[in-house]
């Protein structure tokens, strides 16, 4: 990515914030307009995605946090996609997910597939959580970040299935 390319996605970026702050409307109209990700996906997880980018825990997303997690997601190497990919669904930031993270990840990649975690969907939600459990490395039922990046930088169809970030360069 070239200087020139940055200045003028930062440009318009900052020009449609809202004093330098963007709401998550806002976040998931720039990745509509400016990516090639699904904002559909993309806006199945934008609070984790907005929790994600505040790097300073200031309960907003600036400009600043929000190009570099933009750029990470959008046009960083797989590692980064799946570094991000688990920091979405790592609620707490303990570098782990607990069972009840699991049980909302299921919930986020239900939606993220177009489904409901209801009704007909429950199937699909009942399989994604069942691959969940199993992915689980110990018996406390969690899934640490290592098994997780190890594990999804092996598997690209569940990549695709996991992460809203999987399919740019």
């Amino acid at each position: 990515m070239s200087k020139h390319e940055l200045e003028l996605w930062y440009k318009t970026i900052q020009e449609r914030s809202t004093k330098g702050k963007l709401s998550k409307t806002q976040m998931i109209s720039i990745y509509k307009d400016m990516s090639d990700l699904d904002s559909t996906r993309i806006s199945e997880v934008v609070d984790s995605l907005a929790r994600v980018f505040d790097e300073d825990h200031s309960g907003t997303v600036d400009v600043n946090e929000f190009m570099r997690g933009f750029i990470l997601t959008t046009k960083g190497d797989l590692q980064s996609k799946i570094d991000y990919t688990f920091r979405l669904y790592d609620q707490n930031n303990d570098n782990q997910i607990s069972g009840e993270e699991i049980n909302r990840m299921a919930n986020a990649i239900t939606r993220m597939l177009g489904g409901e975690e209801t009704g007909n969907d429950q199937t699909c939600f009942a399989i994604i959580h069942q691959f969940l459990r199993q992915f689980t490395a110990d018996e406390n039922g969690v899934i640490y970040k290592h098994d997780f990046i190890t594990t999804v930088m092996q598997n690209r169809e569940l990549l695709a299935i996991l992460s809203p970030f999987y399919g740019t360069n």
